[in-house]
């Protein structure tokens, strides 16, 4: 029998944890689809919640705790997603259709200032963190 895939609440649970997020973090959701994300994160208590398309420019920089990728359609999208990820977070978390490209997503990390910190190839969910941060915990 096969498991059955966890639902849009429970898979934010599970980010959330794995990020460390604290009790209301500020999460950047980058993608196309992301409404039930957004939606969910705020039924979890997120103080803010920030929706960006990666087509688009967004007007501004506003930090947040984490940057969540999902639902990119090419490897620039992906690319331009990852560089606005890092601008707001020092942690960011890609999943779903964006793991399309994580054949090679040590390079495009590399590329955007980032190091892969763990990878579920199950739920297709890859945590990637800021170098930066990376060397003050070395």
């Amino acid at each position: 029998m096969e498991a059955r895939p966890p639902s849009t609440s429970e898979a934010v649970g599970h980010v959330l944890a794995m990020a460390h997020a604290g009790t209301s973090p500020h999460v950047a959701v980058i993608g196309r689809h992301a409404l039930s994300v957004v939606l969910a994160l705020l039924q979890h208590g997120c103080a803010r919640v920030r929706s960006l398309r990666p087509d688009t420019a967004a007007p501004d920089c506003e930090t947040a705790d984490l940057a969540w990728i999902l639902d990119v359609e090419s490897e620039r999208e992906f690319d331009d997603a990852l560089k606005a990820a890092h601008r707001r977070a020092r942690l960011v978390m890609v999943e779903g259709a964006a793991c399309h490209f994580c054949r090679e997503l040590q390079r495009h990390a590399v590329q955007a200032g980032l190091d892969v910190v763990s990878f579920d190839h199950v739920s297709r969910r890859a945590m990637l963190a800021s170098r930066s941060i990376l060397a003050m915990a070395a």
